[in-house]
Order: structure tokens, then sequence, then C-alpha cells
């Protein structure tokens, strides 16, 4: 009796969950597309477009004549075999439409391919979330690449409980808005190991002035948000949590600094908490306004021949223009400039067989600072505006009971001294358990700690010493030793770079030019990678093919060779002589050249580099 009950238990359970599968309604989706088109439109009365001289080439549209759309995604059968199925693949013409329904949300993968000889560009998404899918194709003139890119709507989640939603109507941006304008958001997360990864939203094109991303995250995390557009830069700071809902809007009465509002959570605690107060609003409305008047001075009133009454004025206006971009590089960059250079130098006693490189390098104007000169007022607003934001970060990690919202408070950057932000940290090392502090706060010591060392040495590094020894393997797995280097040459730039350095890629072009035209002068240069990947390096010394000496240190920013060196920034370029004194510090090739004309002479027009060793094959050791 027992048994026949269980087995019309049973049967009851099998029949209500087929039925429950069969009363599931599928979900109806829709994917469609377009061109967004940013060449400029010719005149039909005259035939020119407006900005562009008549000499000047007029981009064409691009070409889809052989352009393939195709839908996908992949499925395991019971074999464990993963297939491709095609839902559409079609010739693309500037649009599409395609309409079907799933059962499930399913990740589809949308491609594009312009020409059999062009690799495809690739959308990742979901269908069956409840959103349609849009997409576009963003046509730029060249040289800039077009963008594939989700239209409107990013939606990765359905129905989960550490989703978030970001959205925001940016019609405030009026004509700044662009029809290219795109959202993309990234974050550093944790993976359930406690590895950290930086994980990415978007970029999502607007669509009607409008936007919204959905994503999920398992523990609150700092974000930030990036709009872009042909005519517009911006974006917002905030912390992402789960069931979180943000909605970017304007700041006052200015578009510089944008805000995310939540209401709630600890993006209310530690970011509206400060930006939303009627104090820091005007401090931004007022150091933007500053900020827009440094960028476009007014024109000073016309002059009567022999009338001085503006003629200082008006040097004063033109001066505050040119020196906008000087002073927000000393802020911004101060620990690289060659100002500290030159002021550590002539406080340091050169080294012994070194008095040279100091007898040689040129004298220096008195250094900018900000005791020579009137800070420009939209910086002295916009640093009272910071302090507002600080005091109020810094009141939550040294005062909240939620040691949480003073970990959030730290990552959001309370303080700018280095032991201030070290002690931060390290209090907070006391508050979470062993697996927290391994994986997100023992990191931030330690990188505090090796830029207190890198910064020392960095400092103790100017014209006038020598820099340390070191040995490194060249592309050939070689052991080369500086110092060997250095005695065979004159003058060599020890020049530290990454494959992803983009500014160190541009001087790589004018760098050959000076090798070229140099070498017979024993002038070298000993290039030091600081990629993480080997793969990655010997990748760089192929695309940009090389020709000098190149060592690979591969430990990324923290390895001792680069700490030795102090270098906290790449290019970073250290010459120096064949005893290993430093005669310049901060290289760049503009520099660079300037001192190999003075040293060895030679007409301004440079020799181009052979092109054998342009073309050749290979790395260079």
């Amino acid at each position: 009796m027992k048994m026949a009950l269980k087995a019309i238990g049973l049967l009851c359970i099998v029949t209500l969950f087929v039925a429950c599968e069969q009363n599931k309604a599928p979900t109806p989706y829709k994917i469609s597309g377009e061109v967004v088109s940013m060449i400029p439109e010719v005149s039909e009365e005259t035939g020119a477009v407006e900005g562009v001289s008549t000499d000047e080439e007029v981009a064409e549209p691009i070409d889809l004549t052989n352009a393939k759309l195709t839908i996908s995604y992949e499925t395991i059968d019971a074999d464990g075999t993963s297939e491709t199925v095609t839902l559409f693949e079609e010739t693309f013409k500037g649009s599409f439409e395609y309409e079907s329904e799933t059962l499930e949300p399913t990740e589809v993968t949308i491609s594009l391919q312009l020409s059999v000889d062009i690799d495809p560009m690739e959308i990742t998404t979901l269908v069956g979330t409840g959103h349609d899918v849009k997409v576009a194709l963003i046509d730029y003139p060249s040289p800039r690449p077009d963008q594939f890119v989700l239209a409107g709507t990013s939606s990765q989640v359905t129905d989960s409980e550490d989703k978030f939603v970001l959205s925001g109507d940016l019609g405030f941006l009026n004509e700044n808005l662009a029809d290219d304008t795109t959202v993309f958001m990234y974050a550093q997360v944790f993976d359930d190991s406690g590895n950290s990864q930086w994980q990415e939203w978007g970029p999502v094109l607007v669509q009607n002035n409008s936007f919204l991303i959905e994503g999920v995250v398992k523990e609150p995390a700092v974000a930030t948000v990036n709009i872009r557009g042909d005519l517009y830069y911006g974006g917002a700071s905030l912390v992402l949590e789960p069931q979180g809902t943000f909605e970017i809007s304007k700041l006052g009465n200015q578009t510089e600094e944008l805000a995310a509002l939540s209401g709630s959570g600890y993006h209310a605690m530690l970011i509206e908490s400060w930006q939303q107060k009627e104090e820091y609003i005007e401090l931004v409305e007022a150091w933007t306004s500053e900020l827009a008047l440094s960028r476009n001075p007014p024109e000073p009133p016309n002059l009567i021949k022999g009338d001085t009454t503006n003629q200082s004025e008006q040097e004063e206006s033109e001066t505050t223009s040119e020196e906008v971009a000087d002073v927000e590089d000393d802020v911004t960059a101060e620990a690289d400039s060659d100002t500290d250079v030159t002021q550590v130098a002539n406080t340091i006693e050169p080294a012994e067989g070194c008095e040279d490189a100091v007898a040689s390098e040129s004298p220096q104007p008195t250094p900018v600072s900000h005791t020579h000169r009137d800070t420009p007022k939209y910086l002295a607003l916009q640093q009272q505006a910071r302090e507002i934001r600080t005091k109020t970060l810094r009141t939550v990690v040294e005062e909240s009971d939620d040691s949480l919202a003073q970990y959030v408070a730290m990552l959001l950057g309370p303080y700018t001294d280095d032991a201030e932000e070290l002690s931060g940290w390290q209090s907070l090392a006391k508050k979470f358990d062993e697996e927290f502090v391994a994986t997100r706060i023992t990191p931030r010591i330690d990188f505090l700690n090796w830029a207190s060392i890198a910064r020392a040495n960095g400092a103790a590094l100017v014209p006038g010493q020598r820099v340390p020894e070191f040995t490194l393997a060249n592309a050939m797995d070689e052991d080369l030793a500086l110092y060997d280097l250095l005695g065979k040459k004159d003058m060599v730039l020890i020049d530290f770079w990454a494959s992803w350095c983009g500014p160190c890629i541009a001087d790589f072009p004018d760098l050959k030019k000076l090798h070229a035209a140099y070498e017979d002068e024993d002038f070298e240069i000993v290039g030091v990678s600081i990629d993480s990947k080997k793969e990655d390096w010997i990748e760089g010394l192929e695309d940009h093919k090389l020709p000098w000496t190149n060592l690979g240190e591969l430990k990324d920013w923290e390895g001792p060779v680069a700490t030795s060196f102090g270098v906290m920034g790449i290019p970073m370029g250290y010459l120096v002589d064949s005893q290993g004194c430093i005669y310049k510090k901060h290289v760049r090739p503009a520099a660079l050249k300037e001192f190999l004309v003075n040293r060895y002479g030679m007409d301004e027009s440079l020799v181009e580099p052979d092109p054998d060793t342009e073309d050749s094959q290979g790395v260079s050791g």
C-alpha cells in the first residue's frame, strides 16, 4: 500500500513538472541593426563639405557591398561536444531585423564581417531577457576605426538578486549629444576565489537621448561611467551594489562633472552625501565657469596707438590661457617633472667620475611653481570642491562603525598623502577576515610600500648620479649586463616601455630616426620592457621592429629593475654615458634630439631609418 502511494505521489510530481514546462510560455525577442554615419554630408548646392577645404579628400561612406551579418549561439550536445547554431545570416545592407522566441535566456553572438580580408566585429549579448536587442555600426571617417556596439540597451541578466540597473536621459547635453554618443562603465570586481579583475559593461549607443545598462555585481564596487561622443566627453563615479538602481543626471548648471543618483545604499552614503550638497554644487559651477573662461578668454578691447592702459591686462590674459595645461601637468604629474629633477640634482653631490654629466646639463629656467605665479582660479575652486569630498570620506574611514563602508570609502581615495593612506589600509586589515584581507587589502598595502621605495629611488637618480646595474635577457634568452652594454658606447638611452603603452609606441618613429642618424657616433638605445607576459613583449617587438638592444624584465611595474630606476610612469628614459652617469632624465625624442645635435652636430634634417631595417622580420636582441 505504501509503495502504491509513493508511486502515485511521484507520478503527480512528474505530471506537475511536465505541465509546468509545457505551460512555460516562450519569450519573444527581436534583434535589429542600423548604420550611424559620422561622415560629413556634402552640400547639394556647392558639392563641398562644411569645414573642409576643397583641397582635402572627402570621406566616403563605408562600403557594405560584401558585408555579412550572422547571429549564432553555442550549444553542447549529450557527448559534451560544442556546436555553433546559426540563427540568422544574410548580406548587411545598412539595416536588418530578426524576430524569434526562446524558452530561456540565451547568449548569442552578433557578427558583422565587412569583407573577407577583415576580421569580423562581434557583439555578445543575451536574448530572452525581456528587452529587444539593437546594434549599430558607427561609420567614422578614416583613419578613425568604426565601432560595432549595442544601441539603447545593454542587458546581460534576467532575474538575479545581484542585478543592478544604470540608466539616464542625457537630453541635458543638448547640442553636445552627438549621434555617436556611447556610455561605457567599468569596475574592479572579485570572483568567488578572491581574484580581482576588471569588469566592463557596454559600450551602449545612446538612443533618443537615453540608455539602459543592466548587470550583476556581488558586492559593493567603485565604478566609473564614461560618456563619450564626437562633441562630448564626461562621466561619473558610483558605488555599484546588488539591487542598486542608478540614474545619470546633470549636476547643477554645468556638464563637466555629472552625477549618479540612487538615494540609497553605500552610493548615497559615500558619494551623494557630498556631491549633492549645495556648497559642493556651487563650487563645481564656479570652477567649470572659470575653466571655460581660461579655455576661451574674452577678446581684449581694441587699443588706440600709443595707449598702453590695457596692455599688461592683455598680456596677462594671453599668458594665462597658454599656461593652463602647464599648471594641470604640474598638479597631476609633479613627481615626474623635470623641475623636481633639477631641484634635487642641485642638492646632491655628483658621483665620482660623473662631474661632466652635471656640468653639461644646460641651464634650467627658473622652476615654475605656485610660489612664482598665482594658481589659476578654476584650480583653486576645484581644490575646494575636492576638500568637501575628501573630508566626508575621511570622516567615514576614521569614525564609522560600518567596516564595509570604511573599505569602500578607502577605494574612493580620501587621502592624498601616501603615509595616511597606508595607515588607513593597515587599520582596516584588523577588521576583516583573513581571506578578505589577503585579496583586497594586502595588495594595496604592498603597492603603497612599493611606491614609497620606487619614488625614493627615482628621486635619487638625477643628473650626475649613476644608474643601477642590472642583467636581463633579450628576446633570444641571452643575458646581457647593462654596464657591459654601456662600456661599448658613448651615450645610451635606457628606455622603459611596454607593448600596451600608447605614448611609448608614438615615440618609436622619432627614436628610430635618431638611432639611425647617430648610430655611427656610438649612440645606442636599450629598451627595457615592463610587460607582464613575454608573448606580449615579443609581439610588440615584431610589430614595431625596434632596431636597438631590447631587454625584458616582464614583471609589470613592480619588477626589481623598474623599481630600482623609480619607474612609476612610462615612457621613462634615462640618457647615460659609458660609465652609467645620468645626463638627462625623463627624456623624450625632442629633448634627446637637441642633446644629440649639440653633442655630435648634424643638420636638423635627420636621415630616415634604413629600409632594410624597417622591413626586416623577426625581433632584435
